[in-house]
């Protein structure tokens, strides 16, 4: 019987390789894109994950994730000829995405390969793949997600994404809005902590000297002084988050009497007032959209314990109540409320103030109680910031998505850059007043 060669035409096999050409260099450009615009680890993560995907049908069935399958198709049957068909194996087909602290491998399951076989396997996936650790999750039924970490995020001293590696500023001043997330840390499995603005409502941060809090405080005070929609009041009356945005705050307070920090709250609840007309032109009962005309007024306090544990008692309720007023009402007028406090005790935050205050990271705290102030069920979590080994820079946060408490290590952003950030900003001409005279800054920062 004669066979005859299917004649494929010069032209024909022209068109043909045009898409698969097109398909390759697309993949090409994709991975130099990828690689260029990846920083020094998550390179290193790249290069793993190659690894991974190419040891994975060896190291599979190694791992007991593969499963045989001894039903033979169609075809089969016909060319079996009477002979014993051998059972395929079977091998979950993965995909890879790497980041700065490992890679996360996503496969689909596999009859009599799901949850419990991957977990099985974790000890063998981590000295394969070369990880520290491996966490096992089942995200949606048929999917199957294995986190492997090269690095510990909890661990890890991850410098401010506003800063290149050569130390320059990454970002532009005025170049961010309220649509931009403030990026705070990462949790321990290396999910980006973020909180937007103009959709959370008021916040509160915790924690004793040297626990890192004020790394917390100055990359919110960085993404709030460079959103060109947001003014930026601060009341700090050791001066320690205040001197690097003294120039360039719309607002700024440095008394330790209650007195002018309750002037600057005064002047903030006038302009709720202001914009309450805005609710019947808009048919709204909440403003949610910021420009450069209707700012979004983020109002920082530090060491609040000093204005509500003041000596003098009338000065003293009359700065709780001007902010109790703007903690219970202010968020509908697009304001945002933050307070740092060394001890977030009812003596220094009443039950009233701290129910106001959703966002909440508490960094190392002296006792249990202290904790349980911020998060009422912290006894039954398996997290706490009465830790006296907690790390420095390690908190406890529930803010934005993270509704759950969950460790979160903070971005580092010391105060020298803070400063590096400001005088960038006046350089652009977005400088609102001048030092004070007789003031070691220098000392300050």
């Amino acid at each position: 019987m004669l066979t005859t060669t299917p004649y494929i035409s010069p032209d024909t096999l022209l068109w043909l390789l045009v898409p698969a050409t097109a398909l390759l260099l697309g993949r090409m450009v994709f991975v130099s894109v990828r690689w260029l615009r990846a920083d020094t680890e998550t390179r290193i993560s790249l290069g793993q994950a190659r690894r991974i995907r190419r040891t994975w049908k060896r190291l599979a069935p190694m791992a007991e994730l593969a499963a045989k399958d001894a039903t033979p198709s169609g075809l089969e049957h016909l060319n079996a000829d009477g002979k014993a068909i051998k059972p395929k194996i079977r091998i979950p087909r993965i995909t890879t995405k790497a980041d700065e602290f490992g890679v996360t491998v996503t496969a689909n399951t596999l009859p009599r390969v799901g949850l419990e076989a991957w977990q099985d396997a974790a000890d063998d996936l981590r000295n394969g793949w070369g990880m520290t650790r491996v966490k096992i999750t089942q995200p949606k039924p048929g999917q199957i997600t294995a986190r492997g970490f090269r690095r510990e995020p909890l661990d890890t001293l991850v410098p401010s994404p506003m800063f290149r590696a050569d130390g320059t500023l990454a970002v532009e001043p005025g170049s961010l809005t309220t649509a931009d997330d403030v990026l705070f840390g990462w949790d321990e499995d290396g999910q980006r902590i973020r909180l937007n603005l103009a959709k959370s409502a008021h916040g509160l941060i915790a924690g004793v000297t040297r626990s890192g809090k004020s790394i917390t405080v100055n990359t919110l005070l960085a993404y709030a002084s460079l959103m060109r929609d947001v003014q930026l009041i601060v009341i700090d009356p050791n001066l320690a988050a205040a001197a690097p945005w003294w120039r360039t705050a719309h607002k700024v307070s440095a008394s330790v009497h209650p007195d002018e920090a309750s002037d600057v709250l005064a002047w903030v609840r006038e302009e709720m007032n202001r914009r309450e007309k805005l609710f019947w032109s808009a048919r709204t009962d909440r403003i949610t959209a910021f420009s450069e005309k209707l700012p979004l007024l983020v109002v920082v306090i530090d060491e609040v314990a000093n204005y509500t544990r003041h000596s003098d008692r009338k000065a003293r309720e009359r700065f709780e109540a001007q902010l109790l007023a703007i903690a219970s009402q202010g968020a509908k007028f697009g304001i945002r409320l933050w307070l740092i406090t060394q001890k977030p005790s009812a003596d220094v935050l009443s039950t009233a103030m701290r129910t106001n205050l959703s966002a909440r990271i508490c960094h190392r705290v002296d006792t249990v109680e202290d904790f349980l102030h911020l998060f009422p069920d912290g006894r039954e979590l398996e997290v706490s910031a009465a830790d006296r080994e907690m790390p420095q820079g390690v908190s406890i946060a529930s803010i934005g998505d993270t509704r759950a408490p969950v460790r979160m290590r903070s971005v580092y952003l010391p105060t020298e850059a803070c400063w590096q950030i400001s005088d960038a900003m006046c350089h652009s001409g977005l400088q609102v007043r001048d030092l004070p005279t007789g003031t070691d800054y220098v000392k300050a920062a």
